[in-house]
């Protein structure tokens, strides 16, 4: 256990741009471990920051954190048009990740740039993918992350690699599909996945 002054002194690291991007990113990633609305507040008054980089993983590790608690920051940056795309784009993401249909509509996206507003989109089909198979075991992948899709059950590496490539495609399959070819490894795989 963690205690107030140990969180504070981690939640300063990440908040000092004086201090090296790693160092910060390190404190961004313990922050992430221990979660809590500690935590979670030190994350959010991080988005002040000039640097994009950490800004996006910002809005990466509040998503991956789960916690309901995370959304009105998220939606923040996600609304905030000073950010940068790639920013808005992984709140909306982290959003999506945190994975109630109460927290997301295509809506609450509006106005957005195309590239946020496709991210937003790729949530909602994750969520409703979810609700239409809640209480099946999602099956774990290797790298115990939230993805904005889950795998596809196709393992054909092949066929994996065609519908990744489709652009006729909606963007949830072709996800599914590059989720599925990184959780299946090998050089095969690690190709198609370059052609993406």
């Amino acid at each position: 256990m963690v205690t107030e002054q140990e969180l504070e002194a981690v939640g300063r690291a990440l908040a000092d741009p004086r201090q090296p991007l790693h160092a910060r990113f390190r404190a961004l990633f313990t922050l992430r471990g221990l979660g809590g609305p500690g935590a979670i507040a030190w994350i959010s008054k991080a988005f002040g920051d000039d640097s994009a980089l950490l800004k996006h993983e910002l809005a990466y590790c509040l998503g991956q954190m789960q916690d309901p608690r995370a959304i009105p920051a998220l939606l923040d940056v996600l609304r905030d048009t000073r950010q940068e795309p790639m920013v808005r784009h992984e709140a909306g993401w982290g959003r999506g990740a945190i994975a109630s249909a109460v927290v997301f509509s295509v809506a609450a996206c509006a106005p957005l740039s195309p590239q946020v507003a496709e991210t937003c989109q790729l949530a909602v089909k994750r969520l409703e993918w979810l609700q239409r198979h809640s209480g099946e075991p999602l099956g774990a992948g290797p790298y115990l992350s939230v993805d904005p899709a889950p795998p596809a059950e196709e393992r054909d590496v092949g066929r994996l690699r065609d519908v990744l490539l489709d652009e006729a495609q909606p963007l949830f399959e072709r996800y599914r599909a590059m989720f599925a070819l990184r959780n299946a490894g090998g050089e095969e795989a690690a190709l198609a996945l370059a052609e993406g």
